[in-house]
């Protein structure tokens, strides 16, 4: 469904200068990609790449298996965007924006918008910049689902929900890749939720997708580690994607297998989603990236 080869962009203003490098990623039909890292990882800057709203300076985006900027406007037209900024005329009510922006799409139905609006209870009525974070986000998402997209591109779609909203899009997102033919990106920090409905798993640092795979095949190679300090510190330090130290005891993470950690003293475990990214940021970006070449190298 999704094809990013060897995608590069600078992104500059006044204080600073931000790359994405090197991008390449695969996400099939039917799948739930997670999209991972800290704040200013480039998560945003991708999602807004892939949904044509930055340029590229380098490589190649292919969607439903058709190149991006020979076919624009068919790719926009098939994909369902939800991202961190405000794309609509703030001073509409709710009806219009579907009437307004419903046009811009071939296939965009109004009564199924307005089943969604009143799925997630907002009044059509109500105007845009009138509305919470939450309920923006949930006009996003009532749109996006209303015009029969295929590639759905979620940036952060569960700020300001509530838990019952937030279980209701985890749904909504299950729901959408049941049948084999849609697929969806969505970054969230919200990493207990990625568990749950995530398939892939990407993660991004610095501006670099160090790791892009099947949740269960990522977190299969990484073990959380718990037990006496000098027994941590006799693994290889170049297994260690990160290690916390207390008093008398230390956790970490290692990559690799098994074969370091025989001592049946220690509390060995598969991590989570979060603990993955956890012990990545904590261990800073030289040791990720260095730990992301040599995983690389031993899995190709």
């Amino acid at each position: 469904m999704l094809n990013v080869e060897h995608l590069h962009k600078t992104l500059s203003n006044k204080n600073n200068t931000f790359r994405l490098h090197d991008i390449s990623f695969s996400l099939p039909k039917g799948y739930i990609c997670g999209l991972i890292g800290e704040n200013g990882a480039g998560k945003s800057s991708l999602l807004k790449c892939l949904a044509g709203l930055y340029y590229p300076d380098s490589g190649s985006i292919f969607a439903g298996g058709m190149p991006f900027y020979e076919n624009e406007a068919k790719i926009k037209d098939m994909t369902g965007l939800v991202l961190d900024t405000d794309f609509y005329n703030q001073n509409l009510p709710l009806y219009k924006i579907g009437r307004l922006y419903g046009e811009l799409y071939s296939n965009f139905s109004i009564d199924k918008y307005l089943r969604y609006l009143g799925q997630f209870h907002l009044d059509p009525q109500k105007k845009f910049k009138h509305l919470s974070k939450g309920m923006k986000t949930k006009t996003q998402i009532a749109f996006a689902l209303s015009h029969n997209a295929r590639l759905f591109l979620f940036d952060e779609p569960s700020a300001g929900l509530d838990q019952d909203s937030r279980e209701e899009l985890l749904k909504i997102c299950t729901g959408l890749v049941s049948g084999g033919e849609r697929s969806v990106l969505l970054s969230s920090h919200i990493t207990q939720d990625l568990d749950r409905i995530a398939d892939y798993i990407g993660y991004m640092q610095n501006g670099s997708l160090l790791f892009f795979l099947p949740k269960e095949n990522l977190c299969s190679q990484f073990s959380i580690v718990k037990g006496e300090s000098y027994k941590l510190k006799l693994i290889p330090k170049e297994k260690i994607v990160y290690m916390e130290e207390g008093k008398y005891s230390a956790a970490a993470m290692v990559a690799g297998g098994k074969k370091y950690l025989s001592d049946k003293t220690l509390e060995v475990y598969k991590p989570g989603i979060g603990e993955f990214m956890y012990y990545f940021v904590k261990g800073g970006n030289e040791n990720a990236k260095n730990i992301a070449e040599n995983f690389i190298k031993i899995n190709n």
